[in-house]
């Protein structure tokens, strides 16, 4: 049985005041779910993506191996994009004054286009007047994203969807296109506003490149997507196979 202590060593080093007291189990990956009611998937309605059909497949495949599939719904998972390009920037803006010029030096000349045009946002989003109207809109929905999940974990153990919208693009394809770089985001960042664990793990190919299956958990319960991972890759060979470049 393969064994994850990876939870244990973050655990072991997170002793400041805004680190919660909370030890992980040992995770043990299984070749196989033990029983129908053992492991509850969540689905929703699956987005038109690339390689769609082969997350769908996926998904039957760990049903085949004793899962059960339940689905759910998250609407506002649908402006998980324009809320943390909102609170995110933010965020940055609010780290990055520390470099002023004057207590960190002359940083500041290091930062890159992406860099700059996040702390342009963010401070655009902060600025008085825009607060409101910006941030504390996000700061809401945020908190709606947050229920949703919260309601679907009542009914099931993990989520399961498609990773991203497209597969890998070329090195600087869309450099100058910075709506469409982020939009490539839109299937992830509703885990980071909810603060959930998520991992993806390849299930297929379309034009050599693979198509990555996202497994979200809830809070403090990364051996259950761990352990889903485990079984799907100890019953498929997808991971060891090498793109087409």
């Amino acid at each position: 049985l393969a064994q994850y202590r990876v939870p244990d060593v973050l655990v072991q080093h997170a002793e400041s005041e805004t680190a919660l007291e909370h030890h992980p189990p040992v995770i043990q990956g299984q070749g196989y779910i033990r029983a129908k009611d053992d492991i509850v998937l969540g689905i929703g309605s699956l987005p038109l993506v690339l390689g769609q059909d082969i997350v769908e497949v996926a998904i039957k495949h760990l049903e085949d191996l004793g899962a059960k599939i339940e689905e759910i719904s998250l609407p506002h998972s649908r402006e998980a994009v324009a809320v943390y390009y909102l609170i995110m920037p933010s965020e940055v803006s609010a780290n990055m004054a520390r470099f002023d010029g004057i207590r960190y030096g002359y940083g500041r000349d290091k930062f890159g286009d992406e860099v700059k045009r996040r702390i342009m946002l963010g401070t655009y989003a902060l600025s008085s007047g825009y607060y409101d109207d910006y941030y504390l809109k996000a700061a809401k929905v945020r908190t709606l994203i947050r229920m949703e999940f919260k309601e679907a974990f009542e009914k099931v153990n993990v989520i399961l969807g498609p990773t991203s919208p497209t597969v890998a693009f070329d090195i600087g394809e869309k450099a100058s296109n910075p709506l469409q770089m982020y939009l490539a985001d839109i299937l992830s960042v509703s885990q980071n506003l909810a603060g959930l664990p998520a991992i993806s793990i390849p299930c297929g190919f379309v034009d050599g490149l693979p198509v990555g299956l996202q497994i979200t958990g809830n809070h403090w319960e990364e051996e259950k997507i761990l352990n889903v991972a485990h079984v799907y890759e100890q019953s498929t060979n997808w991971h060891k196979q090498n793109p087409k470049l």
